[in-house]
């Protein structure tokens, strides 16, 4: 499946944005029209990103739906684990810019933080969901089966990390077996 490893690709690039856009804009000195024309380009590509993100959810779906466990268990293990960098590096940045933003302002920006904060959530989500998927597909072999409660883990930040990399040594262990 192309769409998971062109999903990662598009998170990095969504992260590299949210760092040029201001950047450009604070280095400019004004408004000019690079720093419209690339704010213009983020916010396209924001909504780009969400489309390959559901696409990359369906084909997950699809997959799960025809049993094709390899290509789902490549997709999941390359989405989660892949991730962690930028989840990291994007909390980070988040934190210290919103906060100098927020500061700046003196609190006025306060009411814009939570777009950035949704942009994320949506992000945990659909790989989230391609996690689910796969554990839909784990939950058909024979034992030992996941449990459910490894869907819920699955979308929530940071134990959906732990929970992956226990399920794939599972798997890997039940597959040398």
């Amino acid at each position: 499946m192309k769409s998971p490893k062109l999903f990662l690709a598009g998170m990095y690039l969504h992260l590299a944005l949210s760092v040029a856009v201001p950047a450009v804009v604070l280095f400019a000195g004004e408004w000019a029209a690079l720093g419209e024309g690339l704010f213009v380009f983020y916010l396209v590509f924001i909504g780009l990103l969400q489309i390959i993100g559901w696409g990359t959810v369906a084909m997950a779906a699809r997959a799960a739906g025809k049993g094709e466990t390899g290509r789902l268990m490549k997709a999941w293990a390359l989405l989660k684990l892949g991730s962690i960098p930028f989840f990291v590096l994007n909390f980070l940045y988040s934190a210290v810019v919103w906060f100098l933003i927020v500061a700046a302002s003196r609190g006025i920006f306060l009411i814009l933080l939570p777009i950035p904060i949704a942009i994320t959530c949506f992000l945990i989500l659909e790989t989230g969901c391609v996690g689910c998927f796969a554990i839909k597909v784990l939950r058909r072999q024979p034992p030992p089966v996941p449990g459910k409660l490894h869907y819920l883990l699955q979308l929530l930040p940071v134990a959906d990390v732990i929970s992956t990399l226990v399920l794939l040594a599972k798997e890997k262990k039940r597959q040398t077996e």
